[in-house]
């Protein structure tokens, strides 16, 4: 869901970098300056929470506003895992302090929130929730050694952008969002062996990098969709797409797109009386989409996550969040499970540095509540646990 907040979070980070360092931008003395006083800052923060016998951990989310539901989701998980960790004992026989930091979901509120966190001596940071708030936030992390692990952020460019950056202190707990091609392309190729399927994608880059992962998956297994195209988004007619697939006899159709247009395809496949059985990512979760449907959006299947209070390894953590009158959302447990990993890999290291967490992090698996997970170069999860989902009259129903 909070990916499509990518699109103009980085076109503003993409602006604000445009402008930086122009004719009046600060000289190279000036930037090196500025950089050393930061490492000294940093260097200081951490040194004095050292003294003090304590660790010092962030949670970096929207703790206010229209997504604060999400940001106190993320502080509950932090909180209740910290709680467990200083009743065991803390990390390296030191005690965990847990420090909240407001993004707003934004790109200068997350770099503010970023550099708040930094100033307070944080060795690792919780977060953050919105993808281009952990853009943006990573970057600040990288220059104090801070270790990031967001639980929520699934957008691609995340960790692409990291590595392309030679950011290597993120990963998440949470998969890619251009995950969902695989998942959909060891279905469709059961599902629909030997017969025709078609792959269309909108122009955004949600859209197009879970496209792209699907039509590769789909060649390593010898399958040639009859249909491999793309649209404009926010088109009011898509008589030309039903034309299409009225000629290619396609039995399933892939689209890679967000919600409104998926919806309003989703209509004109039911107008045109086509008996094609309409697939689509993890974006329909939302009930604009029957809207956008006109109420003929049933058996249109889509893919998410699976819900993590159902994990067996989430069962005592789960009961104890009831207990307390609280229902834990994904993002609440993904933030518990952060929290665990950033402590297990700092006894495994014996400190908290966070570039040596990360590179044991990329070599070993880590038991946590969401089960056994391990990380690739990116820092991305190496396996999904997505599952599928389906509109029937209005509701989304598990398939």
């Amino acid at each position: 869901m909070n990916s499509r907040l990518i699109a103009t979070h980085f076109l503003m980070a993409l602006l604000l970098t445009s402008c930086a360092g122009g004719p009046s931008g600060p000289t190279q003395a000036e930037k090196e300056a500025a950089a050393a006083r930061f490492a000294s800052e940093t260097a200081a923060a951490k040194a004095a929470a050292e003294e003090a016998g304590t660790i010092h951990i962030g949670v970096a989310g929207p703790m206010t506003g229209d997504f604060e539901a999400y940001g106190n989701d993320m502080r509950r998980g932090a909180e209740l895992a910290v709680a467990d960790i200083n009743a065991a004992g803390g990390v390296l026989g030191r005690e965990l302090v847990l420090e909240v930091a407001d993004d707003h979901c934004g790109i200068e509120d997350a770099d503010a929130a970023a550099r708040e966190l930094v100033s307070r001596g944080v060795v690792f940071v919780d977060g953050h929730f919105c993808s281009g708030s952990s853009i943006r936030g990573s970057k600040i992390y990288a220059r104090a050694d801070v270790l990031q692990i967001t639980p929520s952020s699934t957008n691609s460019l995340l960790t692409d952008t990291a590595k392309q950056d030679k950011v290597t202190t993120l990963l998440r707990v949470v998969g890619r969002d251009d995950m969902q091609g695989d998942f959909a392309a060891e279905w469709l190729a059961t599902a629909y062996a030997g017969q025709p399927i078609a792959v269309v994608s909108d122009n955004s880059l949600y859209g197009k990098g879970i496209a792209a992962r699907l039509l590769a998956k789909l060649k390593e297994k010898g399958i040639r969709p009859v249909i491999d195209g793309q649209f404009t988004q926010g088109q009011t007619s898509y008589a030309t797409l039903v034309e299409a697939l009225k000629k290619s006899g396609a039995s399933v159709l892939y689209v890679a797109a967000y919600h409104d247009d998926i919806g309003r395809i989703a209509w004109a496949l039911r107008v045109a009386k086509l008996p094609i059985e309409l697939v689509g990512p993890d974006v329909l979760n939302n009930p604009e989409f029957w809207s956008f449907s006109q109420s003929k959006g049933n058996g249109v299947r889509f893919s998410d996550f699976a819900p993590a209070i159902e994990r067996p390894e989430a069962a005592e953590v789960v009961a104890r969040f009831r207990a307390q009158g609280i229902e834990p959302t994904n993002y609440t447990l993904n933030a518990y499970a952060a929290v665990r990993v950033f402590a297990a890999a700092a006894e495994a290291t014996k400190g908290t540095d966070a570039k040596t967490i990360a590179d044991y992090l990329r070599q070993n698996s880590v038991k946590t509540i969401l089960g056994e997970i391990s990380w690739d170069e990116k820092g991305d999860l190496r396996e999904s646990n997505y599952i599928w989902y389906v509109w029937q009259d209005g509701l989304i129903m598990r398939k």
